[in-house]
């Protein structure tokens, strides 16, 4: 105290001439304050101990004091009823026994004895009023309230002990129990991780930290990596790295290790009972990280037979829709061949056409296909530049053109040149594949409208046909892959299902949002909003 008292008076004549001269700004005298104000945040912490200190001793002298009254005035009472000495010796071993569980210390158990035994030896053995005893029976009787005070004192410390113990551990098997409640419902390995550190350090006291191994990797720690490659406890007080601060402990099960835990023991090691408590929240984790393993690999399962059932899906969907145009090209292609000086002109130029119609056609499936596979693997790549919105709906008009049939095309560009950044290529591949949706499903003798204007910061494109429409309950799956028309009709309409999602999947790329107008009259209407506040290159 004494020491504390003169390190302030100390710091406070130092930051007093140095302030008042004029120094305030000075980094030195801004430290010389902080070290001023720590010192007297821990002085005064200090007094506050001290002082809850004396008020912890006054509160059990009082206790002591009162039960030596009332023992001091019910034995005087029974004494001058004619009660024998002896009993009113049990009196006090009573009182001691009170002193002992009200203080809870094993000292003031004894202080307490003593002073009964005076208090009777003055008070009611004679000669009374002097510590001194006539009848040696008195002195036995001393003796053995004595060594039953001191007795019942130290069984009754022991059992404070015991029930204060018990109490700490009905305390840590709630904690316990608690922490097993909630890894019932955690999921992920971050969330695992968090919730571990949490409640370890709850438990124990101690800074935790938690390290799960990934595959090949290695702990930058080498006491960390020893114990995860050797599943033994190492660290602070252990045989191998026992000059470590911390204590790494491994969370493992009888056929793997998933990692180690680290405890900061800067107050001290691990206790016995800690251990196994932390033993018993170690099986937890590995229960709960063999858990996640085997929904990551129930996952990975679910994601294989998904790929195998695409897969067969796929082939199912383009051996019909591919065996159709290689047959007609093939036929065609062969007929001319055999036949060049026998056909007439126009006829040729007719199988011609047809073998150009589908091959372009073969030619969109396939790049269908390709966007697909490079969208699944994440390898879509989208290039953006400044493009002007008519070329890119003419571009889409131009590659329709051969395979409209019976259909009709028409076109609305905005009243002004109007440039948006996108991918021109892919950007296109939208347009082409919303137009042959609306040649394939639209019906006979229908027409379908592209129209593109420009709404606040967004350019619109809507692909519209007044054909038969969509059913109500294909609307939430039409942007699905595989899901086509075709499977509605009896495999009439050709196609593999993938061009409406792949216009969602390259659209959204872009920044963009598609969907059906459902205040659409007639037929279908898709609507694109792409936004129009990009300029730059990508």
């Amino acid at each position: 105290m004494i020491r504390s008292s003169a390190r302030f008076i100390f710091w406070h004549s130092i930051s007093r001439s140095h302030l008042d001269g004029g120094l305030k700004n000075y980094p030195v005298c801004a430290m010389l304050e902080e070290i001023k104000r720590e010192g007297s945040r821990r002085s005064f912490m200090e007094m506050k101990n001290r002082i809850f200190t004396g008020f912890g001793k006054l509160r059990s002298f009082g206790k002591i004091a009162v039960i030596w009254g009332l023992s001091t005035l019910f034995a005087t009472v029974l004494s001058h009823i004619g009660v024998r000495a002896e009993n009113l010796l049990l009196i006090y071993v009573v009182g001691v026994i009170l002193c002992s569980v009200e203080t809870r210390s094993m000292l003031w158990s004894i202080s307490s004895s003593i002073v009964f035994v005076f208090t009777f030896n003055f008070l009611l053995t004679s000669p009374r009023f002097t510590f001194q005893v006539d009848d040696p029976n008195y002195i036995i009787s001393l003796l053995i309230f004595i060594i039953v005070a001191f007795i019942a004192a130290s069984l009754t410390d022991k059992l404070q002990k015991q029930m204060n113990l018990d109490r700490e551990r009905a305390e840590i098997l709630l904690k316990l129990n608690t922490i097993g409640s909630g890894f019932l419902n955690l999921s992920g390995r971050q969330a695992v991780i968090s919730y571990s550190m949490k409640s370890l350090h709850n438990l124990t006291g101690k800074k935790t930290e938690l390290l799960l191994k990934m595959k090949d990797e290695r702990f930058s720690d080498q006491a960390a990596e020893w114990c995860f490659r050797n599943s033994t406890v190492c660290g602070y007080g252990e045989a191998q790295y026992g000059d470590r601060p911390c204590l790494y402990v491994p969370v493992c099960s009888l056929s793997k290790t998933y990692g180690v835990i680290i405890f900061w023991c800067s107050n001290g090691g691990l206790t016995k009972e800690e251990r196994m408590y932390v033993e018993m929240v170690i099986s937890q984790i590995t229960l709960v990280l063999e858990r996640e393993q085997l929904n990551e690999e129930k996952e990975e399962s679910g994601l294989q037979i998904e790929r195998e059932r695409l897969k067969s899906t796929l082939l199912r969907s383009i051996s019909h829709d591919l065996r159709t145009p290689l047959t007609g090209i093939a036929g065609n292609s062969n007929f001319l061949y055999e036949n060049y000086d026998l056909v007439d002109e126009e006829s040729a130029k007719s199988m011609l056409l047809d073998i150009s119609t589908e091959s372009e056609w073969l030619n969109s499936m396939v790049e269908n296909l390709l966007n697909m596979t490079r969208i699944q693997e994440g390898k879509l790549e989208i290039r953006k530049k400044r493009e002007v919105v008519d070329d890119l709906i003419s571009g889409a008009a131009a590659l329709v053109s051969k395979r409209l049939g019976d259909h009709t095309l028409k076109t609305v560009t905005p009243p002004e040149i109007e440039l948006i950044s996108v991918d021109a290529r892919l950007f296109t591949q939208v347009l082409v594949n919303l137009i042959d949706n609306g040649i394939r499903h639209s019906g006979d003798n229908t027409v379908i409208t592209v129209s593109a204007g420009a709404e606040g910061r967004n350019m619109v494109f809507t692909v519209s046909d007044n054909g038969t429409g969509i059913p109500e309950d294909k609307l939430d799956h039409i942007f699905d892959s595989f899901f086509t028309a075709a499977y509605r009709e009896g495999d009439r309409q050709r196609g593999a299902g993938l061009g409406l999602a792949i216009c969602k999947a390259i659209v959204e790329a872009h920044g963009g949002k598609i969907t059906i107008d459902q205040s659409w009259k007639k037929g279908t209407a898709f609507r694109i909003e792409m936004p129009m506040e990009e300029t730059y290159d990508q």
